[in-house]
């Protein structure tokens, strides 16, 4: 018999998940499908210059991986400082982490998360459907999550549904996941051709 006051976790039934992945398996292959027909080079091409095509994203990525560096790797090692983390040893570290420090140590991961599908997406659209678009969905990508990354640290004492992150995530999703779909599209009209 479960406590009454015992709080319990909805589960969401496995067909109506893979229903959901569904919907947005096809609206990503929707979204890849019109970049790569509306703005993709010729299927089965590259572009006339690699270089001047892939640079643009390229420097948006460095951009973002320098930021990453900085901000939010090395902004771990610094709230740890503060707080007096790096004078200890493993032993001797509290039960329940500093809330600053998780919350670092929380964007840190979550961007290392993110960052396969965001780099992969980025140079296959780049390369393969169109290196403008790219380099423009990247940026964009970046900016939100610069502002994800700030939003979060900035988070002290707020509940998780308080903090606002989807309004920054969802979009990035949408923009990876369109990016990928888009040259998958792509390289199968290449292929097809």
């Amino acid at each position: 018999m479960t406590d009454p006051k015992e709080k319990t976790t909805p589960t969401v039934p496995l067909e109506k998940e893979l229903q959901e992945i569904m919907k947005l398996v096809t609206m990503f292959t929707l979204l890849g499908a019109a970049l790569s027909f509306l703005f993709g080079r010729e299927p089965g091409t590259l572009p006339d210059d690699i270089i001047k095509e892939l640079a643009p994203s390229i420097v948006v990525v460095c951009g973002f991986l320098i930021s990453y560096e900085f901000c939010d790797v090395m902004g771990v090692g610094m709230a740890k400082g503060r707080k007096g983390i790096l004078e200890q040893s493993y032993k001797d570290l509290p039960a329940k982490e500093d809330e600053e420090v998780y919350l670092r140590q929380r964007v840190l991961t979550n961007q290392l998360e993110q960052m396969p599908l965001f780099i992969v997406g980025t140079f296959l659209c780049a390369l393969l459907v169109n290196g403008k678009f790219a380099s423009i969905l990247s940026l964009v990508w970046v900016v939100l999550r610069r502002m994800y990354a700030s939003t979060y640290k900035r988070a002290g004492g707020k509940k998780l549904k308080q903090i606002g992150l989807a309004k920054f995530t969802v979009p990035c999703y949408f923009i990876c996941n369109t990016m990928v779909m888009a040259a998958g599209i792509q390289a199968v009209r290449g292929y097809v051709r």
